[in-house]
């Protein structure tokens, strides 16, 4: 809609702007068996994607047990949670899966069959009367997809309505349906028995030889030719002819609104009925404590990345202490500044990153489980930050353990060294939050990764002084990870230090640590400074973090 800024305007005047107003308003009906929803009311059905993501480091029982309590805590009691969880890997064939993790394509676990029916069995427990499968047997092999269909089959025959999409089953596969709905450029070609399939396509003037199975037939009918003009002309007036007959052959249909009843029965039988809203099971102390265990779970058994990061920081401590033997001699000063900068630009670069790559992957389950309602966001970012705090503290004493004694860092200032490193640590990993939380994939986040690493860098407080520093700019030296990271560790270093005057020297002498601090405009700066600056760091990336997550998690328009 256009409207003018001033119904009575001078034409002599400038041309007032013209304003687009766009509103989106979403108005409709929704009927069940012709049985009309509430605009709030949750569908009874249940849609399991082509590709589910689970934690790969809890086991199946562990990943029902979490999705259970969360989705019918405030309902079921705990002997009655553990018999939906029984009955569900009895049902889904999983029982003697239930300690093995789950994995992925980097984690050995699962196999591709058994991911596929654990993602079956999630959306069974709220044991909904319908049930839609984007490709179940895609990435399986034929073994494979014929156990998870036979699984579906028996869901069918317990009574469940269940809508799969194959693009090309195989005939055991093909089978397993009762109705069949073909699809040929985004037209429909058939909508039936299975059985009559066959004899349908037949009866169009299009046969088949006896030893070719239905379903490979099927497909030859309803697929586009690529060839020549001649064969694609034909193909057109195929599909032309199939779509005719199948918009001709489904005129007749109506959908008995006695039907209705069908869904009232199995309402009955849902855990927790159409609920109204997608509201969790669990309130939110209860949401905190089970993601803060499956949060400290998923971190502490990744073995390959606690090795990974356990060989990074013994390497760069070896490295480190190899190359760099300070004194008290004049070049020293110069060394003690060069390691402590290096240290504070390392863990900065590789927390990071580490933040990025895995935060990125953990957020595509998570969107999913908080869209499903199993938990809000502020408990499962809560729980995320304070599990990623012990490791921390681990690494960075590991690292500080060794480089400490092979470089001569100052006695009596090791447990300062190794709190400021955990804390330059977290606050790193907190920056690494945001990133991960506004970028729409990994690819997006890592994007962002060397602009945030030069910014840091270039206001470090060495690099350009302050006074000279761009007064748009003047506010970045204050949020910079490195700045703080360095000052900490270079005030509880050179504090208390005495230098000999003789030997080679760097400029002018400096005979005590303070004078030294002085040349970086920083003799006066107290220790508890920089731990404060680095706290609100934290929590200002924490605050920021959550928003952004909040901001981009799936919304859903509701229906007037």
């Amino acid at each position: 809609m256009f409207v003018q800024a001033n119904e009575y305007c001078d034409m002599n005047s400038a041309p007032l702007p013209l304003i687009l107003v766009l509103v989106l308003v979403l108005v409709g009906k929704r009927y069940i068996n012709n049985e009309p929803l509430s605009g709030d009311s949750s569908l009874p059905a249940a849609i399991i994607e082509q590709e589910v993501n689970f934690f790969p480091h809890m086991t199946v029982k562990e990943t029902l047990d979490f999705r259970v309590e969360l989705k019918l805590g405030s309902r079921l009691g705990k002997s009655a949670r553990d018999d939906v969880v029984s009955e569900l890997m009895d049902m889904l064939g999983l029982a003697k899966s239930a300690n093995t993790i789950v994995g992925n394509s980097k984690v050995r676990g699962l196999s591709g069959g058994e991911r596929k029916r654990l993602s079956i069995a999630v959306e069974l427990i709220s044991s909904p009367p319908v049930m839609i499968l984007d490709e179940p047997t895609s990435g399986l092999d034929s073994y494979q997809a014929t156990q998870v269909i036979e699984f579906v089959r028996k869901l069918a025959d317990s009574g469940k309505t269940i809508i799969a999409v194959i693009h090309q089953p195989s005939q055991s596969v093909f089978s397993k349906f009762d109705d069949l709905l073909l699809l040929s450029e985004g037209r429909l070609m058939y909508y039936g028995e299975v059985p009559k399939v066959r004899s349908y396509l037949q009866g169009l003037g299009y046969p088949c030889a006896k030893d070719t199975g239905t379903a490979e037939y099927v497909l030859d009918c309803i697929s586009r030719t690529n060839g020549g003009e001649e064969q694609q002309v034909e193909s057109d007036e195929r599909l032309d002819n199939l779509a005719a007959a199948a918009d001709a052959s489904t005129k007749g249909i109506v959908f008995d609104s006695g039907a209705a009843a069908v869904v009232h029965q199995h309402q009955h039988k849902l855990r927790f009925g159409m609920s109204k809203r997608n509201l969790p099971g669990a309130n939110i102390f209860r949401q905190f404590k089970l993601l803060l265990t499956r949060a400290f779970n998923e971190t502490s058994r990744g073995k390959l990345a606690i090795f990974i990061k356990v060989a990074q920081q013994v390497t760069l401590g070896f490295v480190y202490g190899g190359i760099y033997k300070v004194r008290n001699d004049q070049a020293s000063i110069m060394d003690r500044y060069g390691l402590l900068s290096l240290i504070a630009i390392g863990g900065m670069n590789m927390s990071i990153a580490g933040t990025i790559r895995s935060f990125t992957k953990e957020k595509a389950i998570v969107s999913g489980e908080m869209s499903n309602g199993m938990y809000r966001t502020l408990p499962y970012f809560l729980a995320k930050a304070i599990s990623e705090i012990p490791l921390a503290g681990v690494y960075n004493t590991l690292f500080s353990a060794i480089i400490y004694p092979l470089s001569g860092l100052q006695k009596g200032k090791f447990k300062q060294f190794v709190g400021l490193t955990t804390l330059h640590t977290l606050a790193c990993e907190a920056a690494g939050l945001i990133i991960g939380a506004v970028s729409p994939n990994s690819d997006v986040a890592l994007a962002l990764f060397p602009a945030v690493i030069v910014l840091n860098i270039i206001f470090d407080g060495r690099n350009i002084s302050e006074e000279n520093t761009p007064k748009v700019l003047k506010w970045l030296p204050k949020l910079s990870l490195v700045r703080w990271g360095f000052e900490g560790l270079s005030v509880n270093e050179f504090n208390g230090l005495e230098f000999e005057t003789s030997g080679p020297r760097r400029g002018p002498v400096v005979k005590t640590g303070k004078e030294a601090l002085d040349r970086f405009g920083f003799g006066d700066r107290k220790l508890m400074e920089v731990v404060m600056a680095q706290r609100n760091i934290i929590a200002g990336c924490w605050l920021l973090s959550f928003i952004g997550l909040s901001l981009t998690k799936t919304k859903f328009e509701m229906m007037n």
